[in-house]
């Protein structure tokens, strides 16, 4: 008989869906060192696609290792030189503290919700 202590992991997955020259790319699961790679890549593509502007949506994400704000540091370097907006979706203390703490927040547009991303309203 196995018992399982620990939490299960969350299944990293993604999902791409455009609005209007938006395009949302949202994580669900953990991003760390083993499927940041997987996040970039889909990122990367993302820009490679040309929208004006890239919302990655982790609000569904549990766990926010280094590898993945890393990612996100990247990635915003990347949209930069190919002249799109890239913001940030992040909303509970998994995803956003990390990205406060390393102080990405002063370098990406970060936002509560999807309605303020898409905008680019800042929020107080």
């Amino acid at each position: 008989m196995t018992t399982d202590i620990g939490q299960p992991h969350t299944q990293f997955s993604t999902l791409s869906e455009w609005s209007g020259r938006t395009l949302f790319v949202t994580a669900t699961g953990e991003v760390e060192l083993v499927n940041a790679p997987q996040l970039e890549a889909v990122l990367n593509q993302a820009i490679d696609d040309g929208p004006d502007v890239l919302v990655l949506d982790i609000t569904a994400v549990s766990f926010l290792s280094s590898a993945g704000l890393a990612t996100l540091a990247r990635i915003h370097r990347n949209g930069e030189r190919a002249g799109m907006r890239f913001r940030v979706v992040a909303n509970n203390a998994a995803t956003l503290r990390p990205i406060q703490l390393m102080g990405l927040d002063q370098e990406i547009d970060v936002f509560s919700d999807r309605a303020n991303a898409l905008t680019g309203a800042v929020e107080s």
